[in-house]
């Protein structure tokens, strides 16, 4: 069988109407695991479509730019649907810590920081559910999205492509969008500020090719966080 990134083309050998018909019923119960960690946040419901569409603008991309990671269109949906789930560990997070309007403090942020393990914790007990491809880049995304390209990430301090692409492609896009959304505990930097953040590495290493592509599709970041504003009717 065919495959790309380590993923089936096809579901189980079906044909490939009954596979579609599969993934589409998958992507909706990832859109409904989604919807349950965003009831928990502040953001007016939005930040996991944002993610999805970041996710999708930067693995098309790279998907371009370096054919050697194996990305295909399949494979990048897998990707855009599965990073709807990449915090649902957050529902294991007490209030106090997750809602908090200031810095947490070290003991808070090492309880934060277990909500990769937890949501992988979680979707083991659920993984059944969801096609063996989902589940895969699901894990990978849920677990990895914080790991950084030098090794300073959690919870594994993976190194370099160590770290799957999966999680790397979400990294990106997290980042960026918590940098231009308003949060509990900070206002928005602008577009230019957060685009310049990533790149420097103050938010921490990503890789260059990475980078790379993060320049290449900036115009669509910028295009889909000023959809973003317009829709809470900033601009």
């Amino acid at each position: 069988m065919e495959t790309a990134g380590g993923m089936d083309l096809n579901i189980g050998g079906m044909p490939v109407a009954d596979a579609a018909e599969i993934q589409e019923r998958y992507d909706k119960l990832l859109d409904i695991l989604g919807a349950i960690v965003e009831s928990r946040s502040l953001d007016g419901g939005s930040h996991i479509e944002r993610i999805k569409n970041f996710t999708r603008a930067l693995a098309t991309e790279v998907m371009v730019s370096y054919p050697e990671y194996g990305l295909n269109p399949y494979v990048v949906e897998v990707f855009v649907a599965a990073s709807a789930l990449h915090d649902i560990g957050k529902i294991t997070i007490p209030d106090s810590i997750l809602f908090k309007p200031a810095r947490l403090t070290r003991e808070e942020f090492e309880y934060m920081k277990t909500h990769t393990t937890k949501g992988c914790e979680i979707l083991n007990n659920i993984g059944n559910a969801l096609s063996p491809d989902c589940k895969k880049a699901s894990y990978e995304i849920c677990r990895h999205h914080h790991e950084k390209y030098d090794g300073k990430g959690y919870p594994d301090g993976l190194r370099g492509d160590a770290i799957p692409i999966s999680a790397q492609i979400v990294s990106v896009a997290d980042v960026y969008d918590a940098l231009v959304c308003e949060r509990v505990y900070k206002d928005a930097f602008t577009k230019e500020q957060a685009f310049n953040m990533i790149i420097s590495g103050e938010c921490g290493m990503f890789n260059p090719k990475l980078m790379d592509c993060f320049r290449k599709c900036a115009g669509e970041f910028e295009r889909l966080a000023d959809e973003y504003r317009q829709k809470r009717g900033e601009i």
